[in-house]
This record gives C-alpha cells, sequence and structure tokens, in this order.
C-alpha cells in the first residue's frame, strides 16, 4: 500500500460528469482511489448530502475542490465572498478541509500585488473555517522569470498545489521549484504531457515526459501523508481505462 492517499480530479469526465457521479465515482473507485478532487461548478447544484451519499457508497471521500478564475478580484468583493462562503459552507458540510484555486491574472504590477492580497484575505477566511487554501500553478505562472511564482512565494500566505506537468511546461526544474515551496505544500497535482512544449497534450500518467518519479521521490523525503491527486485533463481512451492507469501508476511510485 501507498504512504500518501490517492485521489483523482474528475475534469476526466468533461463538463458533463455531474450528470452521471455515481458512474463516475465507480469508475474512480475501481481504480483504486480513495478520494475525488471535483471543481465546485460541477457539484454546486448537487445538495452536499446527496453527495456524501454517493461518494460514501463507493468508500470515497471529497478530499478537495476547485474554484478559479476572478473569484476573489477586489473590484468584485460583495459577490465574490458571497461564493466564497458559499464554497465553505459546501465543504465544511462535507468535512473536505483542500480548497485549491488558479487563474490568478494581471495586466500590471499593481494588479498583481492587488491580486495576491485579495488571495491572502481569502486565505486567512479559509484558514478560520478549517480550510487550506492552496494555489495551483499552470505554466504562465513561471514565464517572465517566474514573476507571478516568485511573487506568491514571497508575499503570498497560501499553501500550494503544485502540478508537477505544468511546472516543466513552465520551464522550471520540479526538484527546485518544490524545495522553494518545501512547508506550504498542500496537495500534490501529478499530471502528464506528451510533450514539454505549449499546449495541453495531456496522457495518463507515465505515458508522458513529466518529471512524476522525481516529483514522488521529493514527495516520500519532505512529507507525510500528503494527497496525492492525478489530474489528467483530456484523453484519447476511455476515462475509466485513463484512471485506471493513473492510479496503478500512483501506487507504484508512491509505494
Amino acid at each position: 500500500m501507498a504512504d500518501f492517499p490517492i485521489a483523482c480530479q474528475t475534469i476526466t469526465w468533461g463538463p458533463s460528469q455531474k450528470e452521471h457521479f455515481t458512474e463516475v465515482f465507480a469508475e474512480v473507485a475501481a481504480a483504486g482511489f480513495t478520494g475525488v478532487e471535483i471543481g465546485f461548478r460541477h457539484i454546486r447544484e448537487t445538495a452536499p448530502a446527496d453527495l456524501k451519499k454517493m461518494l460514501d457508497h463507493h468508500g470515497l471521500v471529497l478530499a478537495a475542490s476547485h474554484v478559479g478564475g476572478n473569484l476573489f478580484d477586489a473590484a468584485q468583493a460583495e459577490s465574490e465572498r458571497g461564493l466564497l462562503d458559499e464554497v465553505l459552507e459546501y465543504l465544511s458540510a462535507m468535512g473536505t478541509k483542500i480548497l485549491m484555486y488558479s487563474g490568478l491574472r494581471y495586466e500590471s504590477d499593481t494588479q498583481l500585488a492587488e491580486g495576491i492580497a485579495g488571495l491572502n484575505r481569502a486565505a486567512a477566511e479559509c484558514r478560520e473555517q478549517g480550510v487550506s487554501l492552496l494555489y495551483h500553478n499552470h505554466a504562465f505562472e513561471f514565464a517572465d522569470d517566474g514573476k507571478v511564482i516568485r511573487a506568491l512565494i514571497k508575499d503570498g500566505e497560501l499553501g500550494f498545489c503544485p502540478d508537477v506537468g505544468w511546472v516543466m511546461k513552465g520551464g522550471w526544474g520540479i526538484g527546485d521549484f518544490l524545495d522553494s515551496i518545501c512547508g506550504r505544500v498542500g496537495v500534490m497535482h501529478f499530471k502528464d504531457f506528451a510533450t514539454s512544449g505549449p499546449g495541453c497534450d495531456t496522457v495518463p500518467l507515465g505515458k508522458g515526459v513529466a518529471p512524476l518519479k522525481e516529483a514522488a521521490e521529493w514527495i516520500k523525503k519532505n512529507t507525510s501523508g500528503l494527497w496525492v491527486i492525478a489530474e489528467q485533463d483530456n484523453t484519447d481512451i476511455l476515462p475509466a481505462e485513463a484512471a485506471a492507469v493513473n492510479g496503478a501508476f500512483l501506487k507504484e511510485v508512491l509505494a
């Protein structure tokens, strides 16, 4: 058995996943996962009691959820605060302690600073509710000598959900990046890509070029009890088949 719990991001089942959660969860469980991460937009209209019943039936838990875009933009504070409160209420009902955020966009240094300040406030509110707000990176944060990621490390109060594949696409070494946020890693996304160039050419874990085994060794050396989450955005095979490959790979490299 692996020393780390493993979860599956249900993005692999596409935008209609909420219409057949029962089948999705059955396939996730069959692949050997014990948890799921689901974007909040997919679960928002499903009552927590109903979602929990479906997950319990398959021996799964909601390990984490995800929000993105301009959720914490200070210019839309009132509506967004309401949404954050809604997310936290939902997670509390599910017993879920992890919330991922991605998509910090900016057009000026001032906007970047304001965005990080807004995320810091959101992180503080999450902590008050017993939830860890973690920044999930894509590749763009590593552009311009890592301007966004360096600012988040220096000025941010968030934890991190490093995405191994996107770190590679951003041109940074996974070991160096993980060392720079050691102690702030709350969850890790394992994503594999067919190439290191631009584009979201995801493939099952171990079938591409992302430094996944290096990341696994870092996890085993520097953390304990961390949720490790397989995230495959696109698949040329059935989602259930991709999940099976991804679950087997994580069990092997984390054992």
